[in-house]
């Protein structure tokens, strides 16, 4: 049974971020937008520039034996990520920036504390989750329709190829649930499991993919950022439709899950699969399919 609720327990995460992050993008001021003009094309250039550059130099920090300093990155990473996430949702409730930063800070203390005490799966997870939630909402809110497609496209060919060919990807995951970083989703398939026995072998060979289910916190967060622009971008009102913004991030959320249950199946198979080509081609899929129905051409 613990088997079989691994991939509905992993899709549960899934839509849960996606949903959650379309909740919380309105309570966001502008100031959290990575670029100023949404819709400049140069802004997923520059993501992707950002992105290679970081991706190497940990790679090559992982190579020379200098995991502290990854941790030490990745720790700061999740520390200004959640507080930027509790920060408005604490200002909604006591209206006062000074109390709502405080509380941001005492919450993202905490659970940095957490990871370093008691890294185990669940604490990993809900880590992620909090991280992922946040990175969704401000990279969806910061890019416009067109710039996010464009990103959704590099991104799930450079996953296929990180992954396919030269494999550092799986490198980078293995050294991240090493560090005990919240990079990765892990979802038990066994009621024994513990993180700790994980570590005895390579974290994603086929031994440990049976009694895990993995999922890069990037696989989620990447298709997320086109069904929050959708939200945020398009108009509310399309003719005599309501919400039209809503509906067709719906639409396109219904695409991404598509394209994880296609992931999740060939997942269950063995081996490692680059989550992005299923994951940004199904949401580009239902953002066309639903624009189409509600906009028109």
């Amino acid at each position: 049974m613990r088997e079989k609720s691994a991939p509905f327990a992993m899709a549960t995460i899934f839509l849960s971020m996606q949903i959650i992050a379309l909740l919380i993008v309105p309570l966001f001021p502008t100031d959290y937008r990575v670029f100023r003009d949404p819709n400049n094309l140069g802004n997923p250039v520059m993501y992707i520039i950002i992105l290679l550059g970081m991706t190497t130099f940990l790679l090559i920090l992982i190579k020379f034996h200098r995991r502290k300093i990854v941790k030490g990155i990745f720790m700061s990473a999740i520390f200004i990520t959640i507080m930027a996430v509790f920060l408005p949702l604490f200002y909604q409730v006591f209206d006062d920036i000074g109390v709502s930063f405080l509380l941001s800070i005492i919450i993202s203390g905490v659970i940095i504390g957490l990871l370093i005490i008691r890294p185990e799966w669940y604490i990993i997870n809900a880590s992620a989750f909090l991280m992922g939630c946040g990175m969704t909402a401000i990279l969806g809110m910061s890019l416009g329709i067109l710039p996010s497609i464009f990103l959704l496209v590099f991104l799930a060919i450079y996953d296929a190829f990180a992954v396919y060919r030269t494999k550092h990807m799986i490198t980078l995951a293995e050294a991240v649930i090493a560090l005990d970083m919240p990079a990765v989703f892990i979802m038990p398939k066994r009621g024994d499991f513990s993180l700790s026995s994980l570590k005895k072998h390579s974290a994603i060979s086929e031994q440990s993919d049976r009694e895990a289910l993995f999922m890069g916190v990037g696989d989620a967060v990447i298709p997320g950022i086109l069904i929050v622009s959708s939200f945020v971008f398009l108009p509310s009102q399309a003719g005599t439709v309501t919400n039209a913004n809503l509906l067709v991030s719906i639409g396109s959320l219904i695409g991404a899950f598509c394209g994880f249950l296609a992931l999740v199946f060939l997942a269950e198979k063995g081996k490692p699969q680059p989550g992005l080509p299923f994951l940004n081609s199904g949401t580009i899929t239902g953002f066309i399919i639903s624009y189409i129905l509600i906009f028109g051409i």
